[in-house]
């Protein structure tokens, strides 16, 4: 429909005062018509559309003719109350007409109706000028159909610097009851992707529609810069009645940019917060050669998992032997920020006397809400390690011992004379004891020093036979029965028990070699690291009062039983001789 009005205005004829004025009256009057006459105007309105519907945009034109440059902007405030100016533009022209040149000031209005009807696009004023109203008829806006699946993937941001977290949430809405599902996982090419939390599931309306909404929310991470794509990810399952029902999401791209600064390339990890903590066990007082410590290491980050903090290492120091067990990480939300945390145990023998210094550690990180670098690290540690001596400790600690007064004194020497008294009177009965016992085992040993001498006649008389030599065979149960049984003991820290299960293991591992004392334990393994914890095991069965940990201990035991499994030359077990 088309519209159009025109406001025009002509001056009134002056021939009575032209023919009886002077020539310089007609001058004047003639400048002052020229300056007194009215401007004409026409103000004139169009739109393409009569009809519409309820939010959908249609073009308003305002046009005016005028034979003046000189003009103002169009009245737009009684439009508003019907209709929605969404952007306003302005175009001036200038025409030949008839002779005369014509000003053509045009507006281009986008507008909507806010309500359905007939309405009336009003007239516009410009400069005391008035187009003619219009008639509009806008339909109703249509009700969305409701979809009975809905899967969509956004992001919290679509940039950020290499190594931060972005969080992607992914919701699904459903009106429908479901008998299977399936989600495709996201997958990006470059970038991690790990699962925040337990999946969500809720009730939201979206469209004018109730749905039932399961969310899962990811973090997001690339190591690299550059442009990247979440893919459509697909949803797959079947209503109640078996039907099939699929649904996708639409592609995501976001942009990662490179780390600014010269310490881009010592970044370790990207996180709001990293701090490094430390633990000793035991403390680090009078230290010894052949003492095991403990050091645990924990990174805690917050805003990302646990699995992207990266893992702490130890520098070799000499005299200290290192053995780091696998980390642990655990993960939390606190007050809708994730912590993380990855803490490592490392266990240290010391294997030398001295002063053994323990470098600092630090690590690099990127601060992803001041942007910058940041460096956390725990300061160098000092170790003095005495010599292994089981006397010294002892006579350490008598010299520790405060002086006694007087009466302590007194009191001391009257008790150290009784036990005095007392232990003779036990010592009386167990040299009588001892007495007995080696009158019986004289006897019995007699008796089996002539069983012996036959036994050892017929063995002499076998050997001279010409017999293969019968191997001794390790019981495989009966090894794996004896490992499991010292592994129990050490990593309960029963010194007692790890002591009597590593003999019997000893015996097992060498059938046949003669395995009575720890020095016998030493010369068939021939490993120095062993060596040291035997030693300490026997120091902690002499002095029950420092704590002793088994862990050392079987690992060390563990690596001895995996390289006598490797193959050796023509061994294939230990043969047993009897000679002369």
């Amino acid at each position: 429909m088309l519209s159009a009005v025109h406001l025009y205005s002509a001056p009134p004829a002056r021939e009575d005062v032209v023919a009886r004025a002077p020539l310089n009256q007609i001058i004047q009057v003639l400048v002052l018509l020229v300056l007194t006459a009215p401007v004409w105007a026409a103000v004139q309105l169009t739109t393409s559309y009569d009809q519409g519907q309820v939010g959908n945009p249609f073009e308003l034109i305002i046009e005016v003719s005028q034979s003046s440059s000189i003009i103002g902007a169009p009245e737009l405030e009684p439009l508003q109350q019907d209709f929605k100016i969404h952007s306003n533009k302005s175009v001036y022209l200038t025409e030949k007409r008839a002779g005369r040149t014509v000003f053509i000031s045009r507006w281009i209005l986008s507008l909507s109706p806010k309500r359905a009807g007939d309405l009336i696009i009003p007239a516009i004023n410009v400069k005391g000028e008035s187009s003619q109203p219009l008639s509009f008829y806008a339909a109703a806006k249509p009700k969305p159909k409701a979809e009975p699946l809905i899967l969509q993937a956004q992001l919290d941001t679509h940039d950020a610097y290499q190594g931060s977290p972005i969080r992607l949430n992914v919701k699904l809405y459903y009106s429908l009851a479901l008998q299977s599902a399936e989600l495709t996982q996201p997958r990006i090419d470059g970038v991690n992707i790990e699962p925040i939390g337990n999946q969500l599931s809720y009730i939201e309306r979206l469209n004018q529609q109730r749905y039932q909404v399961i969310e899962q929310q990811y973090l997001l991470q690339a190591l690299n810069p550059g442009r990247y794509q979440i893919p459509r990810l697909h949803f797959t399952g079947t209503d109640a009645t078996g039907i099939a029902i699929t649904s996708q999401s639409a592609p995501v791209e976001f942009e990662i940019l490179p780390l600014p600064g010269k310490l881009s390339n010592q970044v370790q990890l990207t996180a709001t917060e990293v701090r490094i903590e430390q633990h000793w066990q035991p403390s680090l007082d009078r230290l010894r050669a052949g003492d095991a410590l403990t050091r645990t290491i924990t990174v805690i980050a917050h805003g990302i998992p646990a699995r992207w903090i990266p893992d702490i290492s130890l520098p070799a120091t000499e005299g200290i032997s290192v053995y780091p067990q696998p980390p642990q990480l655990d993960q939390n939300i606190l007050n809708n920020v994730l912590v993380s945390s990855k803490k490592t145990e490392f266990k240290l023998l010391l294997t030398q006397a001295g002063n053994h210094h323990l470098a600092e550690l630090s690590l690099a990180w990127w601060d992803s809400l001041a942007n910058r670098v940041r460096l956390s690290y725990l300061e160098p540690t000092d170790l003095q390690v005495l010599p292994f001596t089981a006397d010294e400790k002892d006579s350490a600690l008598e010299e520790n011992q405060p002086p006694l007064l007087a009466d302590e004194r007194s009191s001391v020497a009257v008790s150290s004379r009784e036990q005095t008294a007392s232990a003779m009177q036990w010592q009386a009965w167990v040299w009588a004891g001892i007495a007995l016992i080696c009158a019986i085992g004289w006897s019995l040993s007699q008796q089996r020093s002539k069983r012996v001498e036959t036994e050892l006649t017929t063995l002499k008389q076998a050997a001279l036979q010409p017999k293969p030599m019968t191997p001794l065979s390790i019981d495989p149960a009966r090894q794996h029965n004896s490992f499991s049984e010292l592994s129990e003991a050490c990593e309960t820290n029963n010194p007692e028990r790890a002591y009597q299960c590593l003999f019997e293991w000893a015996a097992v591992h060498w059938p046949g070699m003669r395995v009575r004392t720890l020095e016998d334990i030493q010369e068939l393994a021939k490993d120095p690291t062993l060596t040291y914890l035997l030693k300490n095991l026997q120091h902690q069965l002499q002095d029950p009062s420092d704590s002793w940990h088994g862990d050392l201990l079987i690992e060390r035991i563990r690596r001895l039983r995996q390289q006598s499994r490797r193959p050796q030359r023509s061994r294939e077990s230990i043969r047993v001789a009897v000679d002369d």
